[in-house]
């Protein structure tokens, strides 16, 4: 009889501990899934933020989809396309920095808006960045 509760006593540990292992695992990948992905946040962009946007109107769509943004600065005749494409507009950055969380590596989202003179949204820029060891 002492010998089958040790069994029994070995056998519920042993599901025990791959029952802990298994709920870990399950939080470990569902904590490194992509909170957002650059394919989301440009068909959020295309359908939700026009060409001809403001400054204004920018900032409040991406703070209303948890991006953090930089202040838009004055361009000047940068080498990046987007500063280079309308010297008199300016350019506001932003950014979901950790869309993608990783063990080894991660990556974030980020975005330029281009402004042309006037303050109105004139083109886009959305791209992955992955930083790692």
């Amino acid at each position: 009889m002492p010998r089958r509760v040790g069994l029994l006593l070995s056998v519920a540990g042993v599901i025990s501990v791959v029952a802990v292992g298994a709920l870990s695992y399950q939080q470990l990948v569902h904590r490194l899934q992509p909170k957002q992905t650059s394919a989301q946040m440009k068909r959020l962009i295309e359908e939700h933020l026009p060409l001809g946007s403001t400054v204004q109107q920018t900032v409040a769509f991406l703070h209303a989809n948890h991006v953090q943004t930089d202040i838009a600065i004055p361009n000047r005749g940068g080498t990046e396309d987007i500063e280079r494409a309308d010297p008199q507009g300016s350019t506001l950055r932003a950014a979901i920095p950790d869309a993608y969380p990783g063990i080894f590596v991660s990556g974030g989202i980020f975005m330029k808006f281009g402004f042309n003179a006037q303050g109105r949204l004139a083109r886009y820029d959305v791209r992955d960045v992955y930083t790692g060891l």
